[in-house]
């Protein structure tokens, strides 16, 4: 009879474990993302997730964690790889167990989309602004997607400030080349379109040829769809050749001080949709907090948009974790998240969560102006 008793008993123990959500035990729950570490993104991949995610999992973790449990993160370098992307995504579900992916960067987030809905893993606010993201049950969107914000973007400036003559300078890739289709086919709407296009191939130590070839199509405006280097270099060469009759539109992730500093005062006048408040001198109370913790915990690090980015997607992963309750599964995490309306985060505006699982629909235009962006306009909306 003992025996026996103690047969059903290590039964009953080893269905429980077999059971027990990946990630989460008594005592963590365990988040992880691929990111690029190194490369051309490696400041925004680090600040979004060591300085942003990570900033809000000491904060809560120092309250006491999520319901008793502490926050553990783990992040492998992509160094801006597909592949190795979807490298590390696999590793992170099938060798370290992670209850969740959150914030992973780039068009590289996108690598293991398939992936991660096949094992129904969420993917949370990953950093990236393609559409594919929308209306997937295990997907949480984390930036303003291509589609709105090209409506902002082009309502604003051809809409509100008349702009007629538009040209592009994108990069030959999956980010550039997406959201080149998004703006021509929002300039429609106006009767307009792009008077001229030029490419840049990732990693290019030279764009000056096509920069001149823009300036003699002699656009009104120039969107520029790169990652910081070689945007950095288009700005200097607009500068070199003397072209000042083009207002300079940077698009996506570009908009951030410390990206488009790498181009000095070739930058001033740069303007942009930028979907955060200024990290640095808001004085919304979400924004103020978030100072305050990162001069705690991490005091050589300065305050920018993508660690307050990193931040938010904690909040809102803690947020939605507190009202799954103790009994915590990734089927209950997404409930808790589609139950989210109206949450004030003293960050962005009152956000509700809708099917489409988006968590961003809006931004501020902005303008660069002694090395900071100058706000120029309220909260644009995307609907």
């Amino acid at each position: 009879m003992i025996a026996r008793s103690i047969l059903l008993l290590l039964l009953v123990v080893g269905a429980g474990r077999a059971a027990a959500e990946p990630g989460v035990s008594d005592a963590e729950i365990l988040l992880g993302a691929s990111s690029s570490l190194s490369g051309p993104l490696a400041f925004t991949g680090e600040q979004v997730t060591k300085f942003g995610v990570d900033l809000y999992v000491r904060v809560v973790n120092e309250a006491g964690g999520v319901h008793g449990r502490k926050l553990r993160t783990i992040y492998y370098d992509d160094g801006y790889r597909r592949q190795d992307a979807l490298d590390n995504t696999r590793k992170l579900v099938e060798q370290d167990g992670v209850f969740a992916v959150i914030a992973p960067q780039g068009g590289q987030a996108l690598a293991a989309l398939e992936y991660l809905e096949q094992r129904k893993v969420p993917l949370l606010f990953p950093y990236q602004s393609s559409p594919v993201t929308r209306n997937r049950r295990y997907v949480f969107q984390g930036m303003t997607l291509n589609d709105r914000a090209s409506r902002m973007t082009v309502d604003y400036l051809a809409g509100t400030r008349k702009y007629r003559k538009f040209a592009a300078l994108y990069q030959d890739d999956e980010y550039g080349k997406p959201f080149l289709a998004t703006i021509e086919k929002d300039l429609g709407r106006f009767g307009l379109k792009l008077i001229a296009t030029e490419t840049v191939k990732p990693g290019a130590a030279d764009v000056s040829a096509p920069v001149s070839r823009l300036k003699a199509a002699k656009p009104d405006v120039t969107f520029l769809v790169l990652v910081p280097g070689p945007a950095a270099l288009a700005l200097r060469a607009r500068q070199k050749i003397g072209w000042t009759d083009t207002l300079m539109v940077s698009t996506g992730p570009l908009t951030d001080e410390k990206y488009l500093a790498i181009a000095a005062d070739a930058a001033t006048g740069v303007e942009g949709l930028s979907f955060w408040p200024d990290p640095a001198t808001s004085d919304l109370q979400g924004v103020k907090l978030y100072r305050a913790y990162m001069l705690k915990y991490f005091p050589k690090n300065e305050p920018n948009r993508h660690s307050l980015a990193g931040y938010f997607a904690g909040m809102l992963f803690t947020e939605a974790a507190m009202r799954a309750g103790r009994n915590l599964t990734r089927e209950s995490l997404i409930t808790a998240r589609e139950s989210i309306k109206g949450f004030e985060s003293g960050i962005l505006p009152p956000l509700t969560i809708g099917p489409d699982h988006e968590t961003q629909k809006q931004g501020i235009w902005v303008r660069v102006e002694s090395t900071r962006f100058k706000p120029l306009t309220d909260w644009l909306k995307s609907e």
